[in-house]
């Protein structure tokens, strides 16, 4: 049987709480929670054309471990919740080590597939901020032609908004990669060992 084309989506975390989704080519998806990248990573039925990951993909050696992106970010849309811009320092190592493993999971299988990095919190915040935080995923599938029930869990709901930054960024309408100007204590997101790596931003 033909593997159908799809978007993934993860929001790396801990036991139970790593959400991943796959989102098709007529809006609908297909999501859950599961352990670890690995298991991410076999969950995938689809033919990936792009990947969002809401985790950093790149590092900083600078205080706080801070990155141009998330500077620009937080003075931007200021810094509170939901959708926090954490400095890289501040974050629970599942995340980051998860993240990063579910990239090598995916380029191990799939070689040249595109990966973004994703802020769906802040992103939800920024897209629609007259909207109620309760209502703003529903206004998102609206407005986006998502198709996801409204009783997933929090991390399969940030899963479905990184495949979508994957297939906004990557088809390109969404214009701006966060990932072209860094400060100079950053890894190079073109050349260093996860390379190529984005951060495809709405605006």
């Amino acid at each position: 049987m033909d593997r159908p084309p799809v978007w993934i989506g993860a929001d790396p975390g801990g036991t139970g709480n790593f959400g991943i989704a796959e989102l098709f080519a007529d809006g609908t998806t297909r999501t859950d929670c599961v352990s670890s990248a690995h298991e991410a990573a076999k969950w995938i039925e689809g033919t990936p054309r792009g990947a969002g990951i809401d985790a950093p993909m790149w590092l900083s050696s600078a205080k706080r471990g801070d990155r141009k992106a998330d500077v620009c970010l937080r003075r931007k849309y200021g810094n509170t919740s939901p959708g926090k811009v954490l400095a890289i320092n501040s974050l629970y190592g599942a995340v980051l080590a998860q993240g990063a493993m579910f990239a090598v999971e995916l380029r191990r299988r799939f070689p040249e597939l595109p990966i973004t990095e994703a802020h769906p919190g802040l992103f939800l915040r920024a897209r629609f901020p007259s909207v109620d935080e309760r209502q703003r995923f529903d206004e998102l599938k609206r407005h986006y032609g998502i198709q996801a029930a409204s009783e997933i869990s929090d991390h399969e709901r940030d899963a479905v908004i990184a495949a979508l930054a994957a297939r906004e960024g990557f088809s390109g309408k969404w214009p701006r990669d966060l990932a072209s100007k860094r400060f100079p204590e950053e890894q190079d997101s073109a050349t260093y060992w996860l390379a190529p790596m984005h951060y495809w931003w709405f605006e």
